[in-house]
């Protein structure tokens, strides 16, 4: 089946929308027209009417779980916490936002004083949802010592207020237009005020409510009959199932033991892709697997060693080999051609050995060693093992495996080389106070100065569209040039579900529906 084909059958069983069949076939080189003349000879899309029942079993877990949104660092805690939470608002399939517990919202013409209306909803344990719930759950991000890497996030707000029990107003130091789609970021879930237990005890107001909450053997939730939006959820539970590695993966939803996969291994994606009984999508994003190179320590504080990292990278290479072709070749920022302020003009270093041995020579550098594991995505060990090839005759490169269990505390940031895996966000200001500025949450390659900081901020700010633009190219292009970041391509989503799962959207903003945003629609056709 051809990545055009899937992208039909998607949209005529209902799991893509016309405007998202017409931009994934933009991707694959089809026009507009041409992709809109496909549309109407392939008919109308699948219309069936959802059916209420059944448990979706996923494929996913691990024992460093958490329900605890300012713990919360991988796409599995994401996806759960779109269970059990809601947030203010929800990022579309379409790259549109949509009120979640937001009812409606507007702001003053600086965009600075933003003012959200609840809608009325409850609590897993039967309570109101109130605005002082929305300022103590943020409240946890911001707080003295908070680790949460919602903390850079919400670095600019000001003051949040509970003006009634179902507005509230967020207040920041200087404007930014993005605020209702940043407010989308999974990390904001929205809890009872005071709520300590992030457990089997966790409370949200979201789709589902824990039934069992054993991290690394089974989560499993069940329907929340009081979810404000009216019928929904359609299925009556969701159980995630853990599986040891991307073999097991494949072969889980091959057997029928699960109903839905993600980060499906390039190289398996053509077997899966003729899988009798399997819908496979295949969905350009701004995910990646890429390389820290930390600046706090040698040898990768030294930058004459990374650029010499960056020129002995051959992007094509893993390109082909680590990803089988399905993806984009990248510049070494986080921010691709998904992305409304995508730069083409930033463009990466190239891929010359004599130059990687130059800067090598001057950092004092004859061998490095590179840690990788699963965990930093399905393609990380290959990206780093095709590094490694890639740079022969540069210097001896080392690739070391480490568990993917605790990854992301035992050699993440631990490490002065490793692989990181992430998912897009939603906007470009998102990615970059997340992940370099200094001192963000997740700072990973520990690089950027106040100066950085202040040109980031100063763009958020900036209405403006042209503006704006030439300032995130000029941010991306520094960070091009000096960062620690090195990313060779931008992967797409390569996920699949059985075929009686209905009301799937994929998304380019994150694995598996947008963090499985979209589960409430999710229903079977058994």
């Amino acid at each position: 089946m051809s990545d055009l084909d899937s992208l039909v059958k998607q949209y005529k069983f209902n799991a893509l929308s016309r405007r998202g069949f017409i931009k994934g076939a933009g991707a694959l080189g089809v026009a507009a027209p041409a992709a809109s003349s496909i549309l109407t000879m392939a008919g109308p899309a699948y219309a069936a009417t959802p059916k209420r029942g059944g448990v979706l079993r996923i494929a996913e877990g691990n024992t460093a779980d958490t329900l605890e949104p300012v713990r919360m660092t991988s796409t599995t805690d994401a996806l759960y916490a779109n269970q059990v939470y809601s947030r203010l608002t929800r990022f579309k399939a379409d790259l549109s936002v949509e009120g979640d517990l937001a009812e409606s919202w507007d702001v003053d013409p600086t965009a600075t004083i933003w003012t959200f209306k609840l809608r009325k909803a409850k609590f897993h344990n039967g309570a109101d949802v109130t605005a002082e719930d929305v300022k103590a759950s943020f409240a946890l991000h911001t707080a003295e010592g908070s680790e949460s890497a919602a903390k850079a996030i919400l670095s600019g707000v000001k003051s949040i207020e509970a003006v009634d029990k179902l507005t509230v107003r967020i207040t920041l130091e200087s404007g930014n237009a993005d605020m209702p789609i940043t407010l989308s970021d999974y990390h904001l879930c929205v809890h009872p005020a005071g709520q300590t237990d992030f457990g089997a005890g966790a409370i949200g107001s979201g789709p589902f409510k824990i039934a069992e909450f054993r991290p690394g053997e089974v989560m499993y939730f069940e329907r929340f009959d009081e979810y404000f939006l009216d019928g929904m959820p359609y299925l009556d539970g969701l159980e995630f199932i853990p599986v040891p590695d991307s073999t097991a993966n494949l072969n889980a939803i091959l057997s029928g033991d699960v109903d839905m996969i993600h980060d499906i291994s390039p190289a398996a994606f053509d077997k899966m892709s003729q899988a009798p009984g399997i819908t496979v999508y295949n969905i350009p994003t701004g995910s990646f697997a890429n390389f820290v190179l930390m600046c706090d320590r040698a040898p990768t504080n030294d930058i004459n060693f990374r650029k010499g990292f960056k020129h002995a990278m051959d992007r094509e290479l893993i390109l082909k080999q680590a990803y089988s072709g399905i993806g984009t070749i990248s510049n070494d920022t986080p921010i691709g051609p998904t992305y409304r302020y995508f730069s083409a003009d930033v463009k990466p270093l190239e891929y010359d050995l004599d130059k990687a041995k130059h800067y090598f020579k001057k950092a004092g550098i004859s061998s490095m060693e590179i840690f990788t594991s699963e965990e930093a995505g399905a393609a990380a060990n290959d990206v780093a093992y095709t590094y490694q090839q890639g740079a022969q005759g540069a210097l001896d490169v080392t690739v070391t495996k480490t568990p993917a269990d605790g990854y992301w505390s035992h050699t993440w940031m631990q490490q002065p080389i490793c692989m990181s895996g992430w998912n897009a966000r939603p906007t470009v200001d998102a990615f970059l106070t997340i992940a370099h500025m200094d001192g963000g949450g997740w700072n990973e390659t520990v690089w950027g100065s106040p100066e950085y900081d202040a040109k980031i901020i100063a763009a958020r700010a900036e209405l403006d569209e042209s503006k704006r633009a030439e300032m995130y190219h000029d941010l991306l292009s520094q960070l091009n040039e000096e960062g620690g970041f090195a990313n060779p391509v931008f992967s797409n989503a390569l996920e699949a579900t059985s075929e009686r799962v209905k009301g799937f959207e994929p998304h380019s903003v994150g694995a598996m529906g947008g963090f499985f945003n979209c589960s409430h629609k999710v229903w079977l056709d058994s």
